[in-house]
């Protein structure tokens, strides 16, 4: 499984879908709240976190995620670089964020900035790590980090007082990280039988809240 995965996921994602978007943002008219984006009161939350002017017509963008103090400071940062309400990244789709459920009808391959506490995380070997994650709703979802996107969230990281996993093997932590939606095809620890779904991992987070 984790060879498909990281085949199916492969270098037409890497790193540019993490902060970008950048060429289908297309801010430059129209307010930040009518594309879903944070309001500017909404980012003074995340003043201390680093940006640049890198994105369309200047729009600044955040890349040193790795900064965010919690989970809902990564999200707000995401939701400014990629609002919701906006197509973007190399498919071209708007990023789904999901907090209480996976909806029934969330289409394979689909673009995700997934929450939820860590039931367990284990190393899958080869250098992969995985979680088992209980949203909101109480719905398990299985995430999978292959070793080449964790080794570029740690290269992207070098000269960072911070790291972004720091002990994702903790139950009861909490988990944001942004990936690749892979269909209902995750293991259930508990439930050897059951299919849950399952979410190729492109930059993962682990914080107290």
């Amino acid at each position: 499984m984790k060879h498909s995965l990281s085949f199916r996921i492969g270098s037409a994602i890497l790193l540019v879908s993490l902060t970008c978007g950048c060429d289908q943002l297309g801010i430059g008219s129209g307010t930040p709240e009518s594309d879903g984006a944070p309001s500017a009161q909404e980012l003074q939350k995340i003043s201390y976190m680093s940006s640049s002017d890198t994105g369309t017509k200047g729009r600044k963008l955040y890349a040193r995620f790795e900064e965010a103090k919690t989970c809902d400071d990564f999200e707000l940062a995401m939701r400014w670089n990629r609002p919701p309400n906006v197509a973007g990244g190399l498919f071209h789709k708007k990023l789904v964020y999901l907090t209480s459920g996976v909806p029934d009808d969330l289409s394979k391959d689909s673009e995700v900035f997934i929450t939820g506490k860590i039931e367990r995380g284990s190393n899958l070997g080869e250098g992969a790590v995985g979680w088992h994650l209980r949203m909101r709703d109480g719905t398990v979802v299985q995430a999978v980090e292959m070793q080449n996107f964790v080794q570029k969230q740690e290269q992207a990281a070098e000269g960072s007082k911070v790291t972004a996993l720091q002990k994702p093997n903790r139950p009861g932590r909490a988990f944001c990280g942004h990936g690749v939606y892979q269909g209902s095809i995750g293991k259930d620890p508990d439930h050897p039988d059951k299919s849950i779904p399952l979410v190729s991992i492109l930059f993962a987070m682990d914080r107290d809240s």
